[in-house]
């Protein structure tokens, strides 16, 4: 979930349900009437709106492209629920999901810019870059990351599939894909082993109420989705004409992960935050004619996020994806573009015709 698109105007969502897409009519309309149609769509009906008055009118287009329904067999599976913060550059703030608004800002300006956050993720990131986790806490993958700007684009997604617009494909020859499950448990050794891995990643745990700068260009704004499992991954991601695969991106923004607390406002249920992140180390090597060749290598692990008012924080460029989370969690990003790719599988295409012949037939 990130970068956003803007939203056509309707008037035509008042009794829609929350699966129906609106009919657009382009023009007629006030800002005024434009933004408040827009409120009352579907999408918007679970929405907190945590953020000020001021904030939602200056950045409407932004936050106004975040809110969005994803539905499959006609069942609603991920909706809005939330809209928070911003964290702001050059402030000192912690994250507390309990309050009206979870960015809580200090009255304290930082003192020591760097020991921002950005900068502590890039520092865990470059320090682990020799020692990748072993494969009892990574999975191992070889593919190809090819995007859609290249040319590698899937046709016929649901529009709301891709906030960025379009997803390309990550092409993997394998039959199954087993992540590995990091928790942070209650013993030392489990969570040197959680901390140690997430490092690997360019990630860190914030502790709850723990306070930082986010050391960034640009301020973060928390987008609380909420989503049921499993059917939002089986039914929805995995849609030919949906989510057209498992989607895993990367964009030049860090990503903080904070779950919900108690009963998730839609499917009633209590969050289970599961991040997957990933690295790519591509492999050089010479082929049998001496010449260099390079393969792309990924690492890819699963991290289960506590759900005590922690939070998980990347740093930008890291590759992730948070569809197997089961409830709701607010997701800060900010309006860049993306690199977003289908996690999918290559095989050779043998149901061929030639002159008078089918090669199923042969």
């Amino acid at each position: 979930m990130s970068h956003v698109t803007p939203k056509k105007t309707s008037d035509q969502t008042l009794n829609l349900s929350a699966c129906e897409q609106p009919h657009h009519i382009v023009g007629g309309e006030t800002l005024a009437q434009y933004r408040a149609n827009q409120r009352h769509e579907a999408r918007w009906k679970h929405v907190d709106v945590g953020v000020s008055e001021a904030d939602l009118d200056n950045n409407f287009e932004f936050l106004n492209g975040a809110v969005l329904n994803r539905c499959a067999n006609e069942q609603l599976l991920l909706t809005t629920t939330g809209l928070f913060g911003p964290i702001r550059t050059g402030t000192l703030v912690h994250l507390d999901p309990h309050a009206k608004n979870i960015v809580v800002q200090s009255d304290r300006a930082p003192l020591n810019p760097e020991a921002d956050l950005v900068t502590r993720l890039n520092k865990l990131h470059d320090e682990t870059t020799l020692n990748p986790p072993g494969n009892c806490h990574a999975l191992s993958v070889t593919g190809f990351w090819t995007s859609a700007t290249s040319g590698a684009g899937i046709p016929g997604l649901d529009g709301s599939s891709n906030v960025f617009g379009s997803t390309g494909q990550l092409i993997c020859d394998h039959e199954k894909l087993e992540f590995p499950v990091l928790s942070y448990g209650d013993d030392p050794q489990s969570q040197q082993t959680y901390l140690q891995t997430l490092a690997y990643y360019g990630g860190t745990l914030l502790k709850p109420k723990e306070e930082f700068a986010l050391g960034f260009t640009q301020d973060l704004w928390g987008i609380q989705y909420d989503q049921k499992l499993p059917e939002y991954v089986t039914d929805y991601q995995f849609g030919a004409h949906k989510g057209g695969g498992l989607f895993v991106e990367h964009h030049p923004f860090p990503h903080i992960w904070l779950p919900a607390v108690g009963q998730d406002p839609v499917f009633e249920r209590a969050t289970k935050s599961r991040i997957l992140l990933g690295r790519r180390q591509d492999i050089n090597h010479e082929d049998g004619y001496y010449r260099t060749v390079t393969t792309q290598h990924f690492h890819f692990t699963i991290f289960e996020v506590p759900n005590d008012g922690s939070a998980l924080a990347i740093r930008p460029q890291c590759i992730h994806n948070d569809s197997f989370t089961d409830g709701a969690q607010t997701v800060f990003l900010a309006n860049t573009p993306a690199n977003t790719v289908a996690i999918r599988q290559s095989a050779p295409l043998t149901d061929m015709t030639f002159d008078k012949y089918t090669t199923t037939n042969l």
